[in-house]
C-alpha cells in the first residue's frame, strides 16, 4: 500500500502518495506504524505526495508521531505542495511535525536543524545551501526597512496632536 524506503542508515522515507479518508485511515496508520522502526534507522520521514491533506490525514500525523516519540523514533514531514503546507501551518502542526518542503529540508530537521526557507531552494547567494562564509569573513550588511505605519496608526488610542 505505502512505498517505503531506507534513504541512509538512519532514515526511513514513508511514501503517502493517497487521499486520508474515512476508509483507509486505519490501515494507512496501521501500515506506517508497523514501519516505524524498532532498531536501526532513528527517524522517520512521511512524505505528503497529495496536495490535498484531510482533518483525517492532520490526525493521523499527529498519532504516527505519537508512537514515534514512544519508540524514540523522531519524525519530519515532507509537504511538496504549497496547499498541503498552508493547511499543516493554519492548523499549528508545521513545527510539531517538522514540516518542509523538500527531502533534504525533513532531513535536516530531523537533526533539529531550523526550517529550509522556500527561497532557498533556488540555490541563491547568501542562503543556507550557499558555500559558508570563509573565517573571518564579513557577514552581509542587514538592511533596515522603515515602519510601514507611523507609530501608534494601528492603535485604538488617538495620536497626539490630531
Amino acid at each position: 500500500m505505502l512505498l517505503s524506503y531506507h534513504l541512509d542508515a538512519t532514515h526511513l522515507v514513508v511514501e503517502l502518495g493517497e487521499v486520508v479518508d474515512l476508509d483507509n485511515e486505519a490501515a494507512i496508520e496501521r501500515e506506517i506504524v508497523r514501519l516505524l522502526p524498532c532498531c536501526g534507522p532513528r527517524a522517520i520521514i512521511v512524505d505528503l505526495r497529495t496536495p490535498l491533506l484531510t482533518p483525517r490525514a492532520l490526525g493521523l500525523l499527529l498519532r504516527v508521531r505519537g508512537q514515534a516519540e514512544e519508540r524514540g523514533v523522531s519524525m519530519a514531514v515532507v509537504a511538496g505542495y504549497v496547499t498541503a503546507r498552508e493547511v499543516l501551518s493554519a492548523a499549528g502542526l508545521h513545527r510539531v511535525l517538522r514540516v518542509a518542503p523538500t527531502l533534504p529540508g525533513a532531513e535536516l530537521r530531523n537533526r533539529g536543524c531550523r526550517p529550509e526557507r522556500e527561497a532557498s531552494r533556488n540555490g541563491k547567494p547568501g542562503d543556507r545551501r550557499s558555500a559558508p562564509r570563509a573565517a573571518g569573513a564579513a557577514r552581509p550588511a542587514r538592511r533596515h526597512l522603515p515602519a510601514p505605519f507611523p507609530r501608534g496608526a494601528l492603535t485604538a488610542e488617538p495620536v497626539a496632536g490630531k
